[in-house]
């Protein structure tokens, strides 16, 4: 669909040129091709390179080396500015994609001229810029806007199906259990019956292993049940994930995988249960990734706002449509050896304590799931942390913190004036 989007546009300006004297072209070409360096994967960039250039060849072949190589020129630089681009805040990337076009244009008129030595008016080369700036600003806050509303709606979807699948739940985790429960209880006591021969108790044996996997995808269920956790603590990041790297080792060396820690000191507040069932689940994804060994990095970083935990392996990656459905229900890259309940944990528990997850994935070169969450002063992890009567705290506010200021309003603090101050 994108492809066959840019296609049209691209075809509509290359087709409908103004031409001055001397035979250079002037179109709007530009502005649908910043778009697809930015947005498109790397097929539709290729084609669509192949489509300028092919239809700049059909209006003439005077000039023509000059607009392919100003095509190939302005591609590298686009893709040098696009990981950082893709990082910046939706402001950010159209006052980029529109200064962008600016230095495209002006370099186009400043080319003509140094080139082809062809008088250009003033007002002609203001107006040229105009367009094309003001064209590139419209069309960048439509496509972020398209890509806003898009992410919303996946977020609804999501959030329905998480929504069925935590009242499935709740609704059948206790009936089921129970039975389990006993069951299990009547299995072991035959376990140590002496009527029974040793050779028959290994088929008890399969039978009491089987209850307790069974009890263990119910236990995967029920943590969308979970409402948040109430016993908050201070986290060491540092030594959660060593913790996490230690009851991975095996299952590492196993698949040949190195997994290399590049750790800082950071803190933040969250549930130690929580956070270790997410950093087991996602290291444990990458590792089953490299079935063929390879590194397995973990980084930290801390500012004044945020914590992120980046967990990058070099196994065979995911396509866009995989990277779009990952944290989906019975969603798993898998094929048959999994159930999807992994992810689906983690990006569960990942809300539950006010982060994020960010996945960058490229079909055989890795993956890099970056874990963001909200980073506090300690003056604020003191006051949060403080035991209160009446107060459960729940980390399920907004990531910009409006939540602890309301916490605060409600009961305030007799030695500080506003210790959310900072976050207002």
């Amino acid at each position: 669909m994108i492809c066959y989007s840019l296609t049209v546009s691209i075809s509509l300006c290359m087709l409908m040129p103004v031409t001055i004297h001397g035979g250079i072209i002037f179109d709007l070409r530009y502005i649908p091709f910043v778009i697809d360096c930015l947005y498109a994967n790397r097929f539709t960039r290729y084609w669509m390179i192949v489509l300028m250039i092919g239809l700049r060849l059909f209006k003439g072949f005077e000039h023509s080396w000059f607009a392919i190589s100003n095509i190939v020129l302005f591609y590298i630089v686009i893709m040098l500015l696009k990981k950082q681009f893709m990082q910046l805040s939706i402001p950010k990337k159209i006052l980029l994609s529109t200064s962008l076009m600016i230095g495209i244009t002006v370099w186009s008129i400043i080319g003509v001229n140094l080139f082809f030595h062809l008088p250009i008016t003033l007002p002609f080369s203001f107006a040229y810029v105009a367009i094309q700036s003001d064209g590139m600003f419209i069309v960048g806050y439509m496509v972020e806007h398209i890509r806003k509303q898009h992410l919303v709606l996946r977020r609804l979807i999501r959030m329905e199906k998480m929504e069925v699948v935590s009242h499935l739940a709740a609704s059948i985790s206790h009936e089921i259990r129970n039975p389990l429960t006993a069951t299990r209880g009547f299995l072991q006591l035959l376990m140590e019956s002496k009527d029974i021969p040793e050779d028959k108790k290994k088929y008890i044996s399969i039978a009491v292993s089987e209850l307790d996997q069974a009890e263990g995808i119910i236990r995967y269920y029920l943590t969308f049940a979970k409402p948040a956790p109430e016993k908050l603590e201070v986290l060491n990041l540092e030594e959660e994930i060593e913790k996490a790297i230690r009851i991975l080792e095996p299952l590492a060396n196993m698949n040949a995988v190195d997994i290399r820690p590049h750790l800082h000191s950071c803190k933040m507040v969250g549930n130690t249960g929580f956070f270790q069932q997410i950093l087991i689940n996602i290291m444990k994804n990458g590792i089953e990734a490299m079935p063929n060994g390879g590194v397995l990095s973990i980084y930290t970083k801390q500012d004044s706002s945020k914590v992120s935990i980046i967990i990058a392996d070099e196994g065979v990656g995911m396509d866009e449509a995989q990277k779009s459905r990952l944290g989906e229900p019975y969603f798993s890259t898998k094929e048959s050896k999994g159930t999807g309940h992994g992810m689906m944990v983690v990006f569960r528990l990942v809300e539950t304590m006010n982060g994020s997850v960010q996945v960058d994935s490229e079909k055989g070169k890795g993956t890099t799931i970056t874990l963001i969450f909200p980073a506090l002063s300690e003056t604020t992890k003191k006051i949060l942390l403080q035991p209160r009567p009446g107060i459960l705290f729940k980390p399920d506010f907004h990531q910009d913190c409006r939540g602890y200021i309301r916490i605060w309003k409600n009961e305030k603090h007799p030695s500080l004036q506003n210790p959310f101050h900072c976050l207002e």
